[in-house]
């Protein structure tokens, strides 16, 4: 049986602690500062306009148009995107043909083979109930316009060691490698991954009918993860859950989730569950909600300003 690789343990309390902070305080209105106006890091900067997106799940970034991003709805809506500008307002949007979507909780950008192209990742599964979940690939098309996507692969997959929850999905084109992160209460979410499929044509990746299988590879000391991106950048791994956002440092033998992340506290929104990295390496985050928050993070070191100066 192959050893799965741990995460450090004296970091399991803290995190533990985290969860319970999670449950307490996860649908409170947002802390506000001493004279009463909500503080920086919690302020909502902007919304998304397009009243059609109410529970935005994944996020990501367009590599064709840089500056557009792509959002889609949780579980309820049918298989589609919506594009917009770094301002939230709605450009254009897509749908797959012939897709039932069952629960859509994460997407990627990456780049492949010169092509843009986007993983819709159809992975929620809260009951752990699901056989087999489903990842979409298929170029990006123009996000100014309102497309059809009739081009796609389909790739069914199965966890080796049971179905599980999964909201979040990244795409690392240099290491040929999709990972996923389970969502968890406790902090001790799977990191699996699979090889990133080559770019063709056609709708069915799995010929023989047969599903693909992911492979184990680790454990995240993070509870309930919500999101993930990869930063093209820098190869840092963003990962958030509903309080906060860890910055993964790049290692060179592809086992991120064994590194110290930094972590930054996010604004208290009603239900942060999508993260993306633009092509600054800024995150930006969404909330489920309507008209939906969307901002960027402040990932700057909190100043005390109670703190003697040196």
């Amino acid at each position: 049986m192959r050893t799965i690789p741990q995460r450090p343990w004296h970091l399991y309390p803290v995190l533990g602690a985290l969860t319970l902070v999670l449950v307490i305080y996860g649908s409170k209105s947002p802390r506000t500062a001493a004279d009463g106006e909500p503080s920086r890091r919690n302020a909502p900067a902007m919304h998304l306009t397009s009243p059609e997106v109410n529970e935005s799940s994944g996020l990501a970034k367009s590599n064709r148009q840089p500056g557009l991003f792509w959002t889609h709805n949780d579980s309820g809506d049918s298989a589609r995107l919506f594009a917009f500008d770094d301002q939230g307002r709605a450009r254009g949007g897509c749908k797959l043909a012939g897709v039932d979507a069952i629960d859509m909780e994460d997407m990627a950008s990456f780049v492949q083979d010169g092509v843009s192209r986007l993983v819709f990742a159809d992975v929620g599964d809260n009951q752990s109930r699901r056989q087999r979940i489903h990842l979409y690939f298929f170029d990006e098309p123009d996000p100014r316009d309102e497309s059809v996507i009739r081009d796609y692969q389909r790739l069914d997959v199965v966890y080796p060691d049971g179905a599980r929850d999964c909201e979040a999905i990244a795409v690392d084109v240099a290491a040929g490698l999709v990972t996923l992160v389970s969502k968890s209460f406790l902090p001790l979410a799977t990191v699996h991954q699979l090889d990133l499929p080559p770019r063709k044509s056609g709708r069915e990746l799995n010929l023989d009918g047969q599903p693909l299988t992911l492979r184990p590879v680790g454990r995240l000391a993070v509870p309930l993860v919500t999101g993930m991106d990869r930063d093209e950048r820098s190869g840092e791994i963003v990962v958030i859950n509903y309080l906060q956002l860890f910055r993964f440092p790049a290692a060179a033998d592809g086992r991120w989730w064994q590194g110290t992340p930094r972590t930054t506290n996010l604004p208290r929104w009603r239900q942060i569950e999508a993260v993306a990295t633009d092509h600054q390496g800024r995150a930006w985050i969404t909330s489920e909600g309507s008209p939906a928050p969307w901002g960027s993070v402040d990932e700057s070191p909190t100043v005390d300003a109670n703190a003697p100066a040196r």
